[in-house]
């Protein structure tokens, strides 16, 4: 159960956690577009078929997952607004390619302001990703497996917070 919780911490889902929106999506409920904006609503849960886990559990445990769709909201939008799409080989010249490269930004400019924030966003995805690797090592190294440890671990990140700011800032960019 703790691997699935720390791989939903990283944006991925399984199982035992799982993803509302893929789930709508995968019955032709709703359709999950990879261009969608990002959201402001949480729909990493634990499986209603978990009946073996208690209710606070339940309440820790959503609470904990969060921090993992607020993780891959932030991604997908800073992989996005970064736009590094041109970068496709290490012999890049750019004489050679500036027509593409033209025709790229043609189809989608991003503001400079955008990306700058995209960048900000990507240095905080990896102090929270190195966050998720100590958690993971302190509960390798003891034997007894307590879900507060995580919880512990966590307590500094601020994710849901540049969450909203992001999806406030994408009214006005």
């Amino acid at each position: 159960m703790l691997h699935e919780i720390l791989l939903a911490l990283l944006g991925y889902t399984g199982d035992l956690i799982v993803d509302e929106r893929e789930q709508q999506s995968s019955l032709g409920i709703a359709s999950l577009h990879p261009d969608a904006a990002v959201s402001s609503y949480c729909t990493f849960k634990l499986a209603p078929d978990l009946s073996s886990i208690q209710p606070s559990d339940r309440v820790v445990i959503e609470k904990i997952v969060a921090l993992g769709f607020y993780y891959r909201e932030l991604d997908r939008f800073a992989t996005k607004s970064r736009n590094l799409s041109w970068i496709r080989s290490s012999n890049w010249h750019p004489l050679s390619r500036s027509t593409e490269i033209a025709a790229v930004k043609k189809e989608e400019t991003q503001s400079l302001y955008r990306r700058a924030i995209a960048n900000g966003i990507v240095e905080i995805l990896s102090v929270y990703r190195s966050a998720v690797l100590l958690v993971e090592q302190n509960l390798l190294a003891e034997s007894v497996h307590v879900l507060g440890k995580v919880t512990h671990g966590l307590h500094k990140v601020c994710l849901p917070h540049v969450n909203v700011f992001v999806f406030s800032s994408l009214l006005y960019v």
